[in-house]
Formats: structure tokens, sequence, C-alpha cells
């Protein structure tokens, strides 16, 4: 088994006790730092022994940031000066409401490209009458090539995102000390997507990106030890 590693400061997951949706989940750890990268959850998942343990019931976990894409085999569309079109999630969510990206946060060189998605980290949310706008810097956005098309399909993950991808994203997969295993399993909507990351369970490598908003999943923030 591989040795704990002693670099410091180390960092935890503390796990909360309440199970939300995104929304709720990003403002319950507002103040205590935010929700946890999906890199920190991918190294926590694959090798838990390096974390303090967690309680059984945390996973499934939300990640904070978010992977959008237009439907199966689309493209994100050029809009009016150059910029993108909104991209509209393909499902409500159980209040009714749209889930937008908007147009000036795709980057320029994701549109009108297929196979294509976007690793989003949200600078903000706004939420206006029956619209939930997720909104980021265009140049902090990582475009993902090659990006998974079918429901649910095991890819490359990458060093920078660990989202699993049809062939590499970036200039390397990323090999964990657990396995040589650079493969994960991708699941996403057939229709557009504007979806939070969530993680499932301990030791899988796999990317959530279909799971709904509203969804009440396990909520922490990440600590320094």
């Amino acid at each position: 088994m591989p040795q704990m590693q002693t670099d410091a400061p180390r960092k935890r997951i503390v796990a909360m006790d309440d199970r939300l949706g995104y929304l709720g989940a990003r403002e319950l750890v507002r103040d205590r730092g935010g929700l946890p990268s999906n890199v920190l959850l991918d190294d926590m998942l694959v090798n838990p022994w390096s974390f303090s343990p967690l309680p059984s019931g945390y996973f499934p976990a939300r990640a904070r940031e978010f992977l959008v894409y237009p439907a199966r085999d689309g493209a994100f569309k050029r809009g009016l000066s150059r910029k993108g079109r909104d991209l509209v999630d393909a499902r409500r969510d159980a209040e009714g409401r749209e889930w937008v990206f908007p147009g000036s946060s795709i980057p320029k060189e994701a549109l009108g490209r297929r196979n294509v998605g976007l690793f989003v980290d949200p600078q903000e949310i706004e939420v206006v009458q029956d619209r939930v706008v997720v909104i980021a810097n265009p140049d902090s956005v990582i475009v993902i090539e090659h990006f998974i098309q079918s429901p649910a399909k095991s890819g490359l993950r990458d060093g920078v995102t660990r989202v699993p991808a049809d062939e590499l994203s970036g200039p390397m997969s990323y090999q964990d000390e657990l396995s040589p295993d650079p493969r994960g399993v991708l699941y996403r909507s057939t229709g557009a997507g504007v979806r939070p990351i969530v993680r499932e369970r301990a030791m899988t490598r796999d990317v959530d990106a279909q799971s709904g908003h509203e969804a009440r999943l396990g909520v922490g923030f990440v600590s320094e030890y």
C-alpha cells in the first residue's frame, strides 16, 4: 500500500450533515472556502488512505465545478458580436428554472466545433426569476477536446480536470499511484447540459455530469491540517 504523504499543509474534506441540491450546497459552505474541487475529490476517492476518513454517507458528493456541453454531436453556437450563444440545459430543475451558461463565458476557441465540452469553475451564480445563470470568466474555462458524446462511456482522464475524454485532452493522461490505468467513465445527458459535477463513491474514477441540479447529495468543504 502506498505510504501517506507528509507534505504540509495537507488538505482534508470536512463533511456537513446536510444533503442538498447544488445551490443550497454552494450557499452552505460559501464562507468556509466553498465546495471541494473535482481534482481533490478524485484524489480522495482513488487514494482514500491519504485523507482523513469521512462518514460513509458523504458520497455521492458535490464538486464545485460544472461540465457544460451541447446536445449529443452538437456544437457551441455563435451569437452576436462574435460571442457565443447562451447554452441552456435541456432539463429544467424541480422548480421549473432553466440553467444557463451565457455566451459571453464561452471561450472563442470552443465555438462552432463538435465534440467539445467545457470545465467551468463558476465565479458567480445568479438566480433571476426562472433562470439560474452560471457565470465564469472565459479565460478561466478549460476546453475539453474529444468530449464524450455517449450517455456513459469510458475515456482517458487528463491531469488538469480528471474528466474522462475519448482521447487525451491535455499533454498527458493522469495515472494515480493506485493503478496505472488512467481511464474513467463520464456520465452525461444526451441533451445540452449545464451540470454540476458529482462524484459517486470510493475507489472509482467516474465523473457524473448527468445528475439533476436539485438532487440531495453530500456537502463538504476543504480544510488544511
